[in-house]
């Protein structure tokens, strides 16, 4: 397998964490959720990764998550709103998958839904798919670890976040190593 961290030549695709789904999500695993997904898409921003985040029927579910929100606009993220389950089936989301680079790294809610039918989805375009176990949710904790075994089973890297991170640095002396050292504490 080719490497599996964020950097120029892979994608953050952020799924549908919005305000009024979070709720739903137990406490623990939410906070786990945003912390790891706010890291990286700092990570991410830091490296030049393209990033697109999707937003499930936002006229009932609300808005992206008010501070991960501020973080992927002022990282130049492309929002996709859709309806569909499988991001890869809206239509807004087609036009961006095919600029996409083959790996992409996927977060987001719900595990068992729209996270697992989007990776589904693009490992049958051939996408390299990575997810970060801590950096998805879902209402169940049993319904999120079933969503990640058959995300494995399709095909994709399950890691963490904090992996994802060391990878991508690569060594302590980079730059930013002190400032994402912090983060993951």
């Amino acid at each position: 397998m080719s490497k599996i961290y964020l950097s120029k030549e892979s994608a953050l695709l952020v799924i549908d964490v919005q305000d009024k789904l979070l709720p739903a999500m137990p406490e623990e695993d939410r906070a786990l959720c945003l912390k790891a997904t706010n890291t990286l898409l700092a990570l991410a921003h830091e490296l030049g990764t393209r990033i697109v985040y999707t937003e499930q029927y936002p006229k009932g579910l609300g808005p992206t998550e008010p501070g991960l929100l501020e973080a992927l606009k002022s990282s130049a993220a492309i929002r996709v709103e859709k309806m569909t389950f499988d991001a890869c089936l809206a239509p807004e989301f087609h036009t961006q998958l095919i600029e996409l680079p083959h790996q992409i790294v996927v977060c987001g809610m719900e595990a068992h839904i729209c996270v697992l039918a989007t990776v589904r989805a693009l490992i049958e375009r051939r996408h390299q798919v990575i997810v970060p176990f801590d950096a998805v949710v879902s209402r169940r904790p049993a319904y999120r670890d079933n969503g990640l075994e058959q995300m494995r089973v399709a095909g994709a890297t399950i890691t963490n976040h904090e992996s994802l991170v060391f990878d991508a640095l690569r060594s302590a002396e980079h730059p930013a190593f002190k400032r994402f050292s912090k983060m993951i504490r």
